[in-house]
């Protein structure tokens, strides 16, 4: 998991890493505060360079950051003794960032539900409820970088829902959209918190699993292939595959750094497995690693890694509410 969405669950459980290091609040323990900041730091990203990230949505490499965060915090205690009373650390970095540096042009101040209202409008895109194309572009090219950084791997699944125009001719659009959104709904329970699903463009939507070899990832698409997506019935009815379409999937898949050194070589070796998929038969799953090159996987599931992995399990009906 990024160390941008960890800060981001920190601070629903109530754990604001950026007031307890810039010292506004105490966590009563310290053996729990290194115990969170070692967790963090899994990651591989850099402390201060994050956190600053999560306050400003400024990137700054490491060295900026930690020089940045330490003359915040010579600031802090400056406008204290200036004003005779406490300043906090997010005051203090709006004064210094914007003011006396000028790094921050045109700062505004935005409540935090309005923010994440705003992210949400800007991230998700609003027919399938999953992260839109850009912010697959960004967390893609961001994955193969701490991949690289830290010699781990990272898998890239494309997935095209089979004959998709059949459904919009047949059931209509608003059905075909409500479709699009169960087959979202679908990949996002098939996957962990540490993926991410995203709509990759029109009926196609994609997966990036961080941390995850081609075997893992090839597992995982075979079980998204078996997954029953039903269209032309209503959710979680007990109409026969006679009063619905079943949608079936064709998915390609590819890994760094086993298949490519770039994050645009991974997205065109993974598509080019998905044509193939869809060029021989569609329903099935293709990857670069695994297959040998190009060869179909599934069926029985044979050469597929035990069921014992983290990934969430089967049986998970998308249709039901």
């Amino acid at each position: 998991m990024s160390y941008f969405r960890q800060l981001q669950e920190l601070e629903d459980q109530g754990i604001d890493l950026i007031e307890v290091l810039g010292q506004d609040k105490h966590i009563e323990s310290p053996e729990a505060l290194q115990t969170i900041i070692a967790q963090l730091s899994q990651t591989g990203d850099n402390l201060y360079s994050e956190l600053l990230y999560y306050l400003t949505y400024r990137r700054f490499n490491s060295e900026q950051a930690e020089t940045i965060w330490r003359a915040i915090m010579k600031h802090k205690a400056r406008m204290a003794e200036d004003l005779g009373r406490r300043v906090s650390f997010r005051v203090a970095a709006l004064d210094y960032l914007s003011t006396r540096t000028g790094i921050l042009k045109q700062a505004r101040l935005i409540a935090k539900p309005e923010f994440e209202s705003f992210l949400s409008f800007v991230n998700i895109d609003e027919v399938t409820g999953v992260y839109n194309r850009r912010c697959f572009n960004e967390t893609l090219g961001q994955e193969v970088r701490r991949a690289r950084r830290y010699s781990s791997e990272v898998s890239l699944l494309l997935v095209d829902i089979d004959d998709f125009k059949r459904v919009n001719d047949r059931y209509g659009h608003l059905n075909g959209d409500a479709a699009l959104r169960r087959v979202g709904r679908m990949l996002r329970d098939s996957t962990r918190q540490t993926d991410f699903v995203c709509r990759f463009g029109g009926d196609e939507l994609a997966i990036i699993l961080p941390e995850t070899t081609s075997s893992h990832a090839a597992l995982l698409a075979e079980r998204i292939r078996r997954s029953i997506v039903r269209v032309g019935v209503e959710p979680g009815s007990a109409a026969s595959q006679e009063n619905g379409m079943v949608l079936t999937y064709s998915i390609g898949g590819a890994t760094y750094p086993g298949d490519c050194d770039e994050a645009e070589e991974l997205v065109a070796i993974a598509d080019q497995m998905c044509l193939d998929a869809k060029r021989h038969g569609k329903n099935q799953v293709r990857m670069r690693a695994v297959g040998q090159g190009a060869e179909p996987l599934g069926g029985d599931g044979g050469g597929f890694p035990p069921e014992s992995t983290s990934f969430p399990p089967e049986g998970r009906t998308p249709e039901d509410p």
